[in-house]
């Protein structure tokens, strides 16, 4: 048989569904990228060979499907696309029309984001009551039967993460990764789809604004086809008064650096300067709800509201009109080349556009804010510490391909149930972005806003763009940022209940999605962890006839789940012949996995003081719920001594020190299971030292380069 003739029949066969698609009634398909546009065809071609069928046959009974829908419910509707019968919510109508019957995977993806949850957590928690029950049952504990309760509570809790991670481990191999449809946006964004990239900063030196002209120009560098506006959102430092001596230079050098980068590249470069307001509850004159009030206040100015910005400067052109913005944090340059373009084609897709429902409250289908996938970088700026080349090494030996992949990667979140937690970079709708949050939140109440956001809007995530993102480069800032953080999950809490309190003071019914008070109950929880890792472990020595056996059952759960990760991790990069990377890997995730415990009572007593110190601000002085240094502000602090860290965390070895002295009035067997332990607490303060630390005569370790 003639190959080329095989070869032009089925070419022609292609050509024909291609033709057929082509006639998508929202006329979305034609100006859709080619891997989109190939991945139809190629779902085309798998349900005619499942049900046996001609492909331009199948072809046309998924168009009739979209042409039926857009009589019925008009041609702006997303199920008017195609697409929305091949691989969206349409899929058991085609498939009933096809008279096939689907698969678990694909029944599991039609379930409702709310079923996918609470199925989700049942099988979570239930697990955990379970070992936090058995565990307290098999030991012998000698606790009256309160103490047991205690004791099982604060097991269960312990267990709760590491057995999230032991079903997380084991998902990516039921679940595809899918690719997120896009348009063709190749030549450059449509003005249809006009984007503005902003960087929400602080002016805090010349030199800062120097640094900040630098991200804005690697990112223009990365993008430069794309056709877009970059933006620097800045406010001022705080301050005890309204205006400080060296706010004019400051602001002049900025203005200077964007000046300097038009003229280099031929304009598209803007600087939005805010001015400080006074804010009574900070006792400091402070930009206006910090970055959430920077985004706030740029998207009514998008939408034709006044200007809140004292100086708009630079190639202003770029912002006018701008239907979505890319907001990234001032160190977010290390994307994905190409990725402005890729998420703006994204979020322009018919499947990806959020639709509300009737109250246009809620969204219930498609996205309002789209993200890329975050990984760990090391600083481009500065020698890396110990705790980063650590990380950068344990990222190494657990990921491959990190930076691109030839796939998209299954994101848990996104590829279960249809959406993720938005961590506050990505693109989104500017015009339906503020009519669903705009006027939802009280002032001066939210710190951590990104996880309230996006269970208000509904965001996910496009796998295969990626940002690489820098760890903070020592323990003593780490430890401040989570401080932070916890501060901010804590006065989440009220977003739990029924009912909420809105900017204008009212209280209405909470339409906070299901799966965004999962990720607010999900985050307090997790500063419980280390409080109950603590109190799993102390009384267990303190009460049980088995002290060892207990403290081996408490760390099997810890580390198998994660063995099994390193093990996967240490195949892959061996077979790829990295023995050094498998070396330095192995190290690194032997000292990071161990950190918990090393660490855990500075993380308990951290994550103690912040639920403390937040339930204070929030329902007694109502006062600093928005107290917050940035981490340029951070970076530029030097770094504790030994000393120190020896009295920063002095807790912890004073703390081992009790343990053990506790443990031998009341239980002297179990000092060999808990002296180990003392001895990682009491070298806490030490360890945390050496780790931030930049060891002299190390290159700094080379980021994979984009493939």
């Amino acid at each position: 048989m003639d190959l080329d003739v095989v070869a032009g029949g089925a070419a022609g066969l292609e050509d024909g569904v291609d033709a057929i698609l082509r006639d998508d009634p929202i006329g979305a398909y034609p100006h859709m990228d080619a891997l989109s546009r190939e991945d139809y065809r190629a779902r085309v071609e798998t349900w005619a060979a499942r049900v046996r069928r001609d492909r331009a046959q199948t072809a046309r009974i998924a168009l009739e499907l979209a042409q039926q829908a857009g009589q019925r419910h008009g041609l702006a509707d997303r199920r008017a696309h195609i697409g929305y019968y091949l691989t969206d919510a349409g899929l058991a109508e085609f498939a009933a029309r096809l008279g096939a019957r689907l698969n678990w995977r694909e029944r599991l993806r039609l379930r409702s984001t709310s079923s996918l949850v609470l199925a989700y957590c049942a099988v979570v928690y239930s697990l955990c009551a379970a070992f936090g029950i058995v565990s307290v049952r098999m030991f012998e504990i000698a606790l009256p039967w309160y103490g047991q309760a205690l004791l099982a509570a604060a097991t269960a809790l312990y267990a709760n993460y590491i057995v999230q991670s032991w079903i997380n481990l084991h998902l990516p191999q039921l679940l595809l990764p899918r690719r997120m449809p896009r348009m063709d946006f190749s030549a450059g964004i449509p003005d249809s789809a006009k984007t503005l990239v902003a960087v929400p900063c602080l002016l805090t030196s010349v030199e800062g604004a120097d640094k900040l002209a630098r991200t804005l120009e690697r990112l223009y560098l990365a993008n430069r086809d794309a056709g877009v506006g970059y933006a620097l959102l800045s406010d001022f430092v705080d301050a005890p008064s309204q205006h400080r001596d060296d706010d004019e230079a400051l602001l002049q050098a900025a203005c200077a650096q964007i000046s300097i980068l038009n003229a280099r590249y031929g304009g598209g470069f803007v600087l939005l300067h805010r001015p400080r307001r006074w804010n009574a509850s900070e006792n400091l004159w402070i930009g206006w709800e910090r970055k959430r009030g920077k985004v706030e206040e740029l998207n009514a100015y998008l939408l034709g509201g006044p200007s809140p910005f004292q100086t708009a400067h630079g190639d202003l052109a770029k912002v006018a009109g701008t239907r979505y913005v890319v907001v990234l944090d001032e160190d977010n340059d290390e994307l994905t080349a190409g990725a402005v373009a890729e998420l703006a084609a994204a979020i322009a897709h018919p499947l990806n556009r959020a639709a509300t429902g009737a109250d246009g409250r809620e969204v219930e289908a498609g996205y309002v804010v789209l993200q890329p996938r975050a990984t760990i970088a090391l600083s481009q700026d500065a020698a890396p510490s110990r705790l980063e080349l650590m990380i950068h090494a344990m990222v190494e030996i657990e990921t491959s391909k990190d930076f691109r992949a030839d796939k998209p990667a299954v994101h848990i979140d996104q590829d279960l149930f249809g959406q993720a937690a938005y961590g506050g970079k990505g693109i989104y709708d500017v015009a339906m972005f503020h009519r669903l949050t705009h006027g939802r939140i009280p002032e001066n109440t939210i710190l951590s806003h990104d996880v309230l956001e996006g269970g208000m809007v509904r965001a996910g995530v496009v796998s295969d763009v990626v940002l690489r993102e820098n760890f903070v480069p020592t323990f003593y800032a780490a430890m401040r940022r989570s401080h932070r953080w916890m501060r901010g999950d804590w006065q989440l809490l009220p977003w739990l209940l029924p009912t909420v309190r809105t900017a204008a003071g009212v209280r209405e019914r909470n339409t906070l999605s299901l799966f965004g008070r999962w990720k607010i109950f999900h985050n307090a929880m997790r500063m419980v962890l280390p409080i109950a890792s603590l109190l799993c472990f102390v009384l267990g020595w303190a009460a049980s006839a088995e002290p060892g056996l207990w403290t081996l059952n408490l760390l099997a759960i810890a580390w198998v789940p994660a063995a099994i990760g390193l093990a996967i991790g240490l195949v892959r990069n061996l077979l790829a012949g990295s023995l050094r990377s498998v070396v330095r890997g192995l190290w690194s995730w032997l000292s990071l996995r161990s950190a918990s415990f090393i660490f855990g009572v500075d993380q308990a007593q951290t994550a103690f003081d912040a639920a403390a110190r937040a339930s204070f601000r929030m329902w007694i002085s109502r006062r600093k719920l928005l107290e917050w240094t940035a981490s340029s502000v951070m970076a530029t602090q030097r770094d504790p001594s030994l000393g120190q860290y020896l009295r920063m965390m002095w807790f912890s070895p004073a703390f081992a020190v009790a343990v053990v002295w506790m443990i031998a009035r009341v239980n002297p067997p179990a000092l060999s299971s808990a002296v180990p332990f003392a001895t990682l607490w009491s070298s806490a303060p030490v360890v945390a030292w050496w780790w931030s630390q930049k060891p002299q005569g190390r290159g700094r370790a080379a980021p994979p380069s984009p493939a």
